[in-house]
């Protein structure tokens, strides 16, 4: 494909995919439970699906420092959704771990955000939504061998 035809493409793609993000960000938002930010939903569905996750690797799901997740701990554990322990061989690693009220937090706002996919991507037919699986899958293979992001050289 020749560079001009690529550079039209992607500046559809551009226009349409940051539109569609807005919405769907804005949506998906108002479905999350009542204090709970995208980066609090994104360390409690980590959580749950490892079973604990220390600091540091909450610091790398979201790409952002450790003093910055160590505040977004500080506020999670006031509100009673995660709990800090500290390892046993090795003190300076800070684990986070959900509470019950984290899981029926966590829960909600799965349920909520799970309206909302239906809502857009329900209307696809399963062809489409698989090949716009497929892409997305392809795409992120590409980006996390190409941006550093996997070993740590780029944050």
């Amino acid at each position: 494909m020749d560079q001009k035809k690529i550079a039209g493409l992607l500046a559809r793609l551009e226009e349409f995919f940051m539109e569609t993000l807005r919405r769907l960000h804005l949506e998906l938002a108002q479905q999350m439970v009542s204090g709970v930010t995208g980066g609090q939903f994104i360390v409690l569905k980590r959580i749950n699906d490892k079973g604990s996750l220390t600091v540091s690797e909450a610091a790398g799901e979201l790409g952002v420092s450790l003093s910055a997740v160590t505040a977004l701990a500080d506020r999670m554990n006031g509100a009673g959704l995660v709990v800090r322990r500290r390892d046993e061989k090795d003190r300076r690693l800070v684990w986070l771990e959900l509470t019950p009220e984290g899981r029926r937090v966590l829960g909600l706002c799965q349920e909520g955000r799970q309206k909302v996919a239906m809502k857009y991507f329900g209307q696809l037919p399963d062809e489409d939504l698989e090949k716009l699986v497929y892409v997305f899958e392809k795409l992120l293979t590409i980006v996390r061998a190409t941006d550093g992001w996997e070993t740590g050289e780029v944050r």
